[in-house]
């Protein structure tokens, strides 16, 4: 829904800029298959809808150019509205995780926090290319308040670095995985269900056999 919620936007004339800072990919096998498959399927759709240009999905890098791993989830929008916390927009985290996020929106008249709002944004941004906070802030400035400008202005071609996510091709595999629920169930009851009923068939099986071996015996 919030990948479909970033599409529609992306279409309006007048939409927002949309950047996302996420790892180059998943970690181990399964999540790689599975997670990293639907994330690859989400962003191109997001990606088909941009006819404006104002998408883009980035991962960062070290001084080496090796990636670096993002754990951390963090949200600024609009100058005025920050949110920090633990939550993924994986089903996993919104069904059965527990998580905890915080909210803060500067109000009309809140300058203060407002302006702190994007001093930290900016000051994340900076730390990701390599730079000062004030060559971020004036590189914002300097393009009419684009956030993808002022990164692409001060994107190295060395070092640390923001580098686009690559939307490569999923094979068949990939496409049943992204489609489907078992890695990434919507709710409690789909796993517990699909647990309880691998457990009944596996011990069911170990309980049989024990007792034809007793009958034998």
């Amino acid at each position: 829904r919030i990948a479909e919620a970033m599409a529609e936007r992306l279409k309006e004339p007048d939409g927002p800029e949309i950047v996302l800072i996420n790892p180059e990919g998943c970690e181990g096998w399964l999540e790689a298959k599975a997670m990293d498959s639907a994330r690859i399927r989400l962003m191109k759709m997001v990606k088909d809808a941009d006819v404006h240009d104002r998408f883009r999905i980035y991962y960062p890098v070290n001084e080496a150019r090796t990636s670096i791993y993002v754990h951390a989830k963090m949200m600024f929008a609009d100058d005025r509205i920050v949110k920090i916390g633990s939550a993924n927009l994986n089903n996993r985290s919104m069904g059965y995780d527990t998580e905890c996020d915080l909210i803060l929106e500067a109000q009309p008249g809140e300058d203060t926090l407002s302006e702190k709002i994007v001093s930290t944004r900016d000051d994340l941004i900076a730390e990701h290319l390599g730079r000062e906070p004030q060559e971020v802030r004036d590189a914002v400035a300097a393009h009419d308040g684009s956030i993808i400008a002022a990164i692409e202005a001060l994107n190295r071609q060395s070092g640390r670095g923001l580098l686009p996510v690559k939307m490569r091709e999923l094979s068949a595999d990939e496409e049943l995985l992204a489609e489907s629920d078992i890695a990434d169930p919507e709710r409690p009851s789909g796993v517990r269900y699909r647990t309880s009923n691998f457990l009944k068939q596996r011990f069911g099986r170990v309980a049989r056999r024990a007792k034809r071996a007793r009958k034998e015996t």
